[in-house]
Order: C-alpha cells, then sequence, then structure tokens
C-alpha cells in the first residue's frame, strides 16, 4: 500500500469555526479539544486512506506532551515562538516535497493560500463535520428490558438459577 494521504486540522481555527465545536469551550479547552477530536477520529473511520493530524497553537509541556493523542487522532502543539499556523505550513511543504497528498482543513486564509501555494488542498472548517457519528446498535442482541442482555441469554440466565435454587 502506498503512503497514506495526510489531514492537517488546524484546531483551535476548527473549534472557532463551527457551532457544534466552539459550544464544547463553554466546558474549558481541553474538553473543545476532546470534542475536535472525537470528531476528526469519526471522521477518519469514514476515510481510512489518511492519516490525520490536528495542530493547536501552543506549548506541548503544557497540553500532555508533544506525541498526544486523543480519540485516537496524534495531536501536535506548536512552539510558542512560532504559532500552529506556521507548523501547518511546514508540515504541508516537508510532506508534499516527499510526494504525500495533504489536505488542510482550515478557513484562515494565511494558512489556506501558502498551504495552496505548496500544493495541498484547503477545505472549510466544516469539511469534517460532513460525518457524523452513529450510534451503536446490536438489534439482534438487543435487550428487552433495556439492560444488555437478550431475550435468549436472559431465559439462559433464569434456567440456570432456578436449576440452581431448585425452582
Amino acid at each position: 500500500m502506498g503512503k497514506k494521504k495526510l489531514l492537517l486540522v488546524d484546531g483551535y481555527n476548527v473549534i472557532n469555526r463551527v457551532p457544534g465545536l466552539e459550544s464544547s469551550l463553554e466546558a474549558g479547552l481541553e474538553n473543545a479539544r476532546l470534542a475536535l477530536a472525537l470528531q476528526v477520529s469519526t471522521w477518519n473511520r469514514a476515510h481510512p486512506a489518511y492519516e490525520c493530524v490536528i495542530v493547536f497553537d501552543g506549548d506541548a509541556r503544557y497540553a500532555g506532551g508533544p506525541g498526544q493523542r486523543l480519540a485516537g487522532v496524534r495531536c501536535i502543539f506548536s512552539r510558542t515562538s512560532h504559532g500552529g499556523d506556521d507548523e501547518i505550513i511546514r508540515l504541508t511543504r516537508e510532506h508534499r516535497a516527499k510526494g504525500r497528498e495533504v489536505t488542510v482543513v482550515s478557513d484562515d486564509n494565511n494558512v489556506g493560500n501558502n498551504c495552496r501555494a505548496h500544493g495541498a488542498t484547503v477545505a472549510p472548517s466544516s469539511f469534517i463535520m460532513a460525518v457524523k457519528p452513529r450510534r451503536r446498535t446490536n438489534k439482534a442482541a438487543a435487550s428487552p428490558d433495556g439492560k444488555g442482555f437478550s431475550r435468549k441469554a436472559t431465559d439462559e440466565i433464569n434456567t440456570e438459577l432456578k436449576k440452581k435454587f431448585g425452582l
């Protein structure tokens, strides 16, 4: 298999542009980062040909370290000396130079224009919101009482308990 495509997400830009994510800021920055990572992870399950990376402004020492993963998504925290925008542009330039396909998710004009100049596709913040999380349901084993046991399992348990207690 060839190289995976790379999806670079401009973390705080997307959080502040998407209403569903922006509202998560009320519970704190960490909660907002997790909400974004969960959405990117959901998007990634529908698009497995991509390696997803979220880039945040800020010092990794205060954000969980340089190799932090949230919801299985790699998160990079830029050095304070240069912001997340410069880090996204640098990563785009580096990976495009190696022939890798790069898509950048950002509504920031500086990021978008610079990444396009290096051959990346640039998508708006709403791009990763196109895939909604699926609810996990297993109708075959659905519980009639809503407690997680199927009718068959419930009957088997009841039969065993009746034997044990002589009923």
